[in-house]
C-alpha cells in the first residue's frame, strides 16, 4: 500500500511537471495558497528542503525511496528554496514562482556528494547571479590543517583574495575574501583537492567542485532614487553599479531630459555624478536616461536600459537678511534674498516691495540666485520694515512661486 502510494506522488509529480513546461501562467494575486513538489537525488540522503523568503518560512523532508517533497499552503509569489542533505551539501534554486491554487514543479534536484570533514560550501553548486564580491564559504565536520587547505583551495578564473577561519566549539569554517571583485557574468569553478587535510592528518576521501555564475552588470542605486521629489535644484545626480565601469561608455549612455549639459565626476570606479552646468528649473520633472550598451571593464554588457525620474522642488526662498523678526539692525543694512535656482530678474524686482518704501535704492545681483537690495540714503531708526515677494516671483524657467513670501525686522536708534 505504501509503495502504491509512492508510485502515485512520483506519477503526479511528473503530470505536474509537464503541464508546468507547457504553459507559463501570469502571477494573479489571489488568497489561494499554491505548493511546490520535486524531486531529489541520490535517493536515500534524507533532504531536507527550506521554503525561504528573506527567511525561512517552511521546511520539508524528501521521501528516502522516492526523492519526493511537497510544500503545501504557500501564499502566492516569488521563493527561494535551499536543498540540503549532510555529506551531500547544499543547492539554492532563485526565484521559484507559486501561483494560487496551482502545484509549482521543480527541475529535477541533484545533489553532489561531499567528503566526511565537508559540511557544506556556499556558493551552492550552480547558483546564479552570485554578487560580485561574495565570499566562498567551506564550514567542516572536523578542525582543518589551515595552510593545508588554504594551499590545496582554487578559483578558476583565479581571482586573488585572503582566507579568514571562524574556529570555535561548534564550527570549523574557511572563508575565502575575494580582494577585487569577480567579473560580471562568468563562471566559476571552486576546487578543493582532497590532499586537504584535518588537524590529525586525515586527507579528504576525494576532491570537492563547486559551480557558481556571478550576476550581470547592474545599477545598484541612483540618488535622486525613482519618483523622488522636493528634490534641490542644486543637486548632482549620483549612479552606483555593481561593477568598475567603461567610463566613457557609460558617460556617453546617460543623458537628462529636459536637455541638461553638465561634466561627470567619478567617485570610485563603481559611482559616477553627474553635475549640470547650471541649476535646475523649479518645480520641474525630470528624467535620467541611462541607454542600453554601456559596459564595465570586463566588457560585460548593460543591454536592458533604465530610467528614473525625479521632480525639484518649488520655487523658493531659501535665505534673506535680515531674518525675519530680527531687532537692532544697522539703518546702513541691504536687504539681501537668496533663491533656489536661477531667477528671471525682472519679475523677481517687480514682485519685490518693502514697507515702509525707501527712496533711492536698487538691486544688485551677484549671480541670477542672489540679490542685494541697496541705496546710498539709509533705513530710519527704531522703525519695523516688512519686505515682501508676491506670487508673481519666477525663475529663468517662468515658474513662479507657490505662495507670497514675506518677513519684517526692526531698526535699531
Amino acid at each position: 500500500m505504501i509503495l502504491n502510494k509512492k508510485i502515485y506522488y512520483i506519477a503526479l509529480y511528473v503530470i505536474i511537471l509537464s503541464l508546468s513546461c507547457t504553459e507559463e501562467q501570469p502571477f494573479v494575486p489571489e488568497d489561494l495558497p499554491g505548493s511546490i513538489v520535486g524531486i531529489v537525488k541520490p535517493l536515500g540522503i534524507d533532504a531536507q528542503i527550506n521554503l525561504l523568503q528573506g527567511k525561512l518560512l517552511q521546511s520539508a523532508k524528501a521521501d528516502s525511496a522516492t526523492g519526493y517533497f511537497e510544500i503545501l499552503s504557500i501564499t502566492a509569489g516569488v521563493y527561494n528554496l535551499e536543498i540540503v542533505a549532510n555529506n551531500y551539501g547544499r543547492l539554492i534554486l532563485n526565484q521559484v514562482i507559486v501561483y494560487p491554487n496551482k502545484a509549482t514543479a521543480t527541475p529535477e534536484i541533484y545533489l553532489k556528494p561531499l567528503p566526511e570533514q565537508i559540511i557544506y560550501i556556499n556558493p551552492a553548486d550552480n547558483t546564479k547571479n552570485v554578487p560580485l564580491t561574495f565570499p566562498v564559504e567551506i564550514e567542516f565536520s572536523f578542525q582543518m590543517n589551515q595552510s593545508s587547505v588554504e594551499n590545496n583551495f582554487t578559483i578558476q578564473p583565479s581571482v586573488s583574495g585572503y582566507f579568514e577561519w571562524n574556529n570555535s566549539a561548534v564550527q570549523n569554517k574557511m572563508i575565502f575574501h575575494p580582494s577585487d571583485q569577480y567579473a560580471t557574468n562568468q563562471s566559476y569553478t571552486i576546487k578543493l583537492n582532497r590532499n586537504a587535510k584535518t588537524i590529525y592528518g586525515d586527507t579528504l576521501f576525494f576532491s570537492v567542485e563547486s559551480n557558481f555564475t556571478t550576476e550581470d552588470v547592474k545599477i545598484v542605486s541612483t540618488i535622486p532614487e525613482d519618483n523622488a521629489t522636493y528634490i534641490s535644484p542644486q543637486s548632482e545626480i549620483f549612479i552606483s553599479f555593481n561593477s568598475k565601469m567603461d567610463r566613457e561608455s557609460v558617460e556617453n549612455k546617460i543623458v537628462m531630459s529636459p536637455s541638461t549639459k553638465g561634466d561627470f565626476r567619478w567617485l570610485d570606479s563603481k559611482k559616477v555624478s553627474f553635475k549640470p552646468s547650471e541649476f535646475l528649473a523649479s518645480n520641474t520633472e525630470y528624467e535620467v536616461l541611462i541607454l542600453p550598451g554601456l559596459k564595465d571593464v570586463y566588457d560585460s554588457f548593460f543591454m536592458d536600459g533604465k530610467s528614473f525620474i525625479f521632480k525639484t522642488e518649488p520655487l523658493k526662498v531659501v535665505s534673506n537678511y535680515p531674518a525675519n523678526g530680527a531687532t537692532y539692525i544697522s539703518t546702513s543694512s541691504p536687504i539681501v534674498l537668496t533663491f533656489n535656482t536661477y531667477m528671471n530678474q525682472a519679475a523677481t524686482e517687480n514682485s519685490f516691495s518693502i514697507s515702509p518704501n525707501i527712496e533711492g535704492w536698487d538691486f544688485q545681483w551677484s549671480d541670477l540666485t542672489r540679490f542685494q537690495f541697496m541705496g546710498t540714503s539709509k533705513l530710519q531708526a527704531n522703525t519695523q520694515y516688512t519686505v515682501t515677494i508676491d506670487s508673481s516671483c519666477a525663475d529663468y524657467w517662468n515658474n513662479k512661486v507657490l505662495a507670497e513670501f514675506s518677513f519684517a525686522f526692526l531698526t535699531g536708534e
